[in-house]
């Protein structure tokens, strides 16, 4: 019985799409893959229903009271991998990945969003650091969440064409089974996801303060997430009533597909975010036959969007989201045209088409 080459993917918090993909390249039977969580205090921020290792044998989860170090040796030791990918482009993860690697002889390589751009200066110390690294314990190959990633990381690397676009993938099926709902006077936009200052909070409470001034009693608005920014909602819902009947909160999901609830209930997304490295809630609203409205700062989930056909790109500013919501509600038809095309934009990011294009990025060193 010929024995199947290992996979170790390593990486920070608990990806329910992570976990996604590991059974669908474990599906394909051509290699072992295993996904090592090595971060232990998510779920204050994301939700139990986030906790999906449990669930299968190939997914791993550091338990709080072993090291990372140690949870990263025992992974190695047990699964002898000839290929790890580390979600870490820096830090101590990183550096003790690439040790493991290099003391066990296995490929090591990158799979990472661009950095977050806070600042000028922040970036250019960023860039200096990992030049740094990168030259100590370089990436055979990068798989770079984004066009603006890849660019950023051929960058560092002394082969260019190392980096490749590889954008975060998922399980389609739960969301393209959410049926058609029929039109309705009265259109409700969702937000989901974390309530986070990257995501444009402030400027979106603002333009939904402003829509109940010019659009009175027109929409709904379903706030599906938790976080800090969330008081510049709560400000705006108690400067305007009007605001407050529109508004309800949908964010406590026992398990994971129970976060698909909003989605079903929804008719256009709404992310207006500076800078989201994945995206991820992009697709499953196209899937779930949902318009979108989105930035250009949404990374990978950019190469969903047809401005127009599917979704409309906006500004991250109060004035710009607002138009894109007035427009929603003033062109109803429009909304209806664009519906029509969100399901099949989704396709090529399906979590089968990533496990068989991940086979092939690796096939070299397989």
């Amino acid at each position: 019985m010929t024995t199947r080459p290992v996979v170790l993917f390593v990486t920070s918090y608990v990806s329910p799409f992570m976990t996604e993909l590991t059974a669908a390249v474990n599906d394909l039977g051509k290699v072992a893959f295993h996904a090592a969580y090595a971060e232990t205090t998510q779920f204050a921020n994301h939700g139990a229903h986030w906790n999906t290792a449990t669930e299968r044998p190939d997914t791993h989860r550091r338990a709080p009271e072993v090291s990372m170090t140690d949870f990263l040796r025992d992974c190695f030791q047990r699964y002898r991998p000839q290929v790890v990918i580390c979600g870490y482009g820096r830090g101590p993860a990183y550096e003790t990945t690439f040790a493991l690697c290099r003391d066990g002889g296995a490929v090591f390589g990158v799979f990472a969003e661009q950095p977050m751009r806070d600042g000028r200066l922040k970036h250019l110390v960023r860039v200096a650091y990992y030049q740094q690294l990168w030259r100590r314990q370089p990436p055979a190959f990068v798989l770079a969440v984004g066009d603006r990633a890849v660019q950023f990381y051929r960058r560092l690397l002394r082969d260019p064409e190392a980096a490749v676009f590889f954008p975060y993938y998922q399980d389609l099926r739960p969301v393209l089974a959410i049926p058609d709902r029929p039109p309705r006077e009265r259109l409700r936009f969702l937000f989901s996801g974390r309530l986070a200052a990257q995501h444009g909070i402030r400027g979106l409470a603002a333009a939904f303060e402003r829509l109940a001034q010019t659009h009175p009693g027109r929409f709904d608005w379903c706030i599906s997430g938790t976080g800090p920014e969330e008081r510049w909602i709560r400000q705006a819902l108690a400067r305007s009533p009007a605001l407050a009947q529109s508004v309800s909160f949908d964010r406590e999901f026992a398990t994971w597909q129970e976060r698909l609830r909003p989605f079903a209930a929804s008719d256009v997304l709404v992310l207006p975010s500076f800078h989201a490295g994945w995206g991820l809630v992009i697709p499953e609203a196209l899937g779930a036959g949902m318009p979108v409205i989105t930035t250009r700062g949404v990374e990978a989930a950019r190469y969903y969007v047809e401005a127009g056909v599917n979704g409309l790109f906006v500004e991250p500013n109060p004035t710009d989201i607002h138009r894109a919501l007035a427009f929603c509600l003033e062109h109803p038809q429009a909304v209806q045209a664009m519906r029509a095309h969100t399901r099949a934009s989704v396709t090529r990011g399906d979590v089968q088409v990533g496990a068989a294009r991940l086979l092939g990025l690796l096939a070299r060193w397989l």
